[in-house]
């Protein structure tokens, strides 16, 4: 018994049993060290671990949300409303982003197992990985829906007709958010007042609910009945009206612009003429040239079927409202309906900077009076462009700005859909500039449709004999050297 145990220690001792054990010893070492770094790298946040190679910044954040979002002194609740097995993975990755903040905090919560939870944010059916933004008593609900759309309206109409499915390649969920988070955690939102009492253009549900998301209130005002501007007036949105303003009502519009004072207008030809407000837009510099623009070049007018030449295509300016249209890849297009034409009038006036937003070509031209008209074909009468179609204007002196649009209707559903939303994001912008919101001007839709490498029949034949004949010949080739060289030795 004495021997066995004698032998049995003799042989921890042998080479053979140590090196076993060194052996055994090091793998367990390597995977504890992998099991912490693992650890390690799993508590990194997403930003550091996730590398986004996409093109548009699919899976990042935008320096305004970044701002919104370091600059948080409340904290925020975003549940994500998604069925466990069906979470969307650029949801996922965009909300990661937001979880990485001190005052945010995403949670999952399955809308199946819990299907009353979202009752107390939303009347609506839930849709699979909606979200709910909350911060104390207040609270937004943003649907999946509202945070995709489509950058081809024809590709999308061709889809609906034929498959029944959603063409939906544009990912606008950042906006939406930070634009709930701004809103929830507002103690004094900004609040835009659209003027009433001259026939003015209604403004949709939609858009109403697009400035909600860019945290701007929205209230009605009769300058008749009210006599002056509220003092809690961020913006003064005149809307299409299709009567002047009176005398009045322009001296307190002046007031409210000689004390600061923020002004959207959108404007469209009419028959009856507006002299009020054309003094008004004058004090910004902005001239109103009477009928509508035409474009005679089919490059410039919408052509579908039948040619639009009053639904114009004009080109975007530099500033920092049509900024993230112009920085998408291969830029924004804008369409605008029936619009009316402005020149620049600020020469010579050292307290008025005046933008051109939207420029139509230099072949347009303006119809003076289009009821009635059989032919809208330019004429010798016609007076030639390019004209801005929509400007904005800053009183260096006073500090009042203008953004001035003209189409009325151009940011509805109706013509911004038929651009991939640019419309609506541009007239959003301009309000954003309005009341200094310039970090949700930097948030912008990113598009999942990435740019292809075409080559030529030419070209891919070439390539092909590239890849099939000539690197296998090169490599057989340097075989054969390197073959020959060790024979010689």
């Amino acid at each position: 018994m004495k021997g066995r145990g004698e032998k049995l220690l003799a042989s921890f001792r042998t080479r053979a049993w140590r090196g076993g054990a060194y052996s055994v010893f090091a793998a367990l070492l390597v995977i504890a060290m992998a099991v912490v770094a693992n650890l390690a790298v799993s508590a990194l946040p997403a930003s550091v671990t996730q590398l986004d190679m996409t093109e548009n910044q699919l899976y990042s954040i935008s320096p305004g949300t970044e701002q919104v979002l370091a600059s948080l002194d409340k904290d925020v609740e975003i549940y994500w409303l998604a069925q466990s097995g069906y979470e969307n993975n650029t949801m996922e990755q965009v909300l990661a982003k937001y979880a990485e903040y001190d005052h945010v905090t995403v949670t999952q919560v399955d809308p199946v197992r819990y299907p009353g939870f979202a009752a107390a944010y939303t009347d609506e059916t839930v849709e699979d990985n909606s979200v709910a933004v909350v911060c104390g008593e207040r609270s937004m609900y943003i649907p999946y829906g509202d945070m995709w759309t489509y950058s081809d309206y024809e590709m999308y109409a061709y889809y609906a007709a034929y498959y029944g499915q959603q063409y939906l390649d544009v990912f606008a969920g950042e906006e939406k958010l930070t634009g709930a988070v701004v809103y929830v955690t507002g103690d004094q939102l900004p609040v835009l007042y659209y003027l009433t009492g001259h026939g003015e253009t209604g403004v949709s549900e939609s858009v109403l609910t697009s400035l909600s998301l860019e945290s701007i209130q929205t209230e009605s005002l009769n300058l008749v009945t009210e006599g002056a501007v509220p003092a809690d007036c961020s913006v003064l949105a005149i809307f299409g009206p299709e009567r002047d303003i009176s005398e009045d009502e322009l001296q307190i519009l002046r007031a409210y612009a000689d004390r600061g004072g923020r002004l959207l207008v959108t404007t469209a030809w009419t028959a009856k003429d507006t002299p009020n407000l054309a003094r008004l837009l004058d004090d910004f510099g902005i001239e109103l040239v009477g009928g509508c623009v035409m474009e005679s070049d089919s490059r410039y007018y919408r052509y579908y079927n039948l040619s639009y030449v009053d639904m114009i295509l004009p080109a975007l300016g530099s500033h920092a409202v049509t900024a993230p249209l112009t920085a998408q890849t291969g830029g924004s297009t804008v369409i605008m309906p029936d619009a009316q034409a402005m020149l620049d009038a600020s020469g010579g006036r050292y307290d008025v900077e005046v933008t051109a937003l939207l420029t139509s070509s230099a072949t347009s031209y303006v119809k003076q009076d289009v009821e009635g008209l059989t032919s809208f074909d330019k004429t010798d009468g016609d007076e030639q462009g390019p004209f801005m179609v929509a400007a904005v204007s800053e009183n260096t002196d006073t500090g009042a700005r203008l953004v001035v649009f003209g189409s009325t209707r151009f940011m509805e559903a109706e013509f911004s859909d038929l651009v991939s939303g640019a419309n609506l994001d541009l007239f959003l912008n301009g309000a954003d500039w309005l009341i200094d919101q310039e970090q949700s001007i930097s948030i912008h839709p990113k598009t999942l449709t990435g740019e292809y490498l075409t080559f030529t029949d030419s070209s891919a034949n070439i390539l092909k004999g590239v890849l099939v004949v000539l690197v296998p010949v090169l490599f057989l080739a340097a075989g054969v050297a390197i073959f020959v060289k060790r024979r010689r030795r």
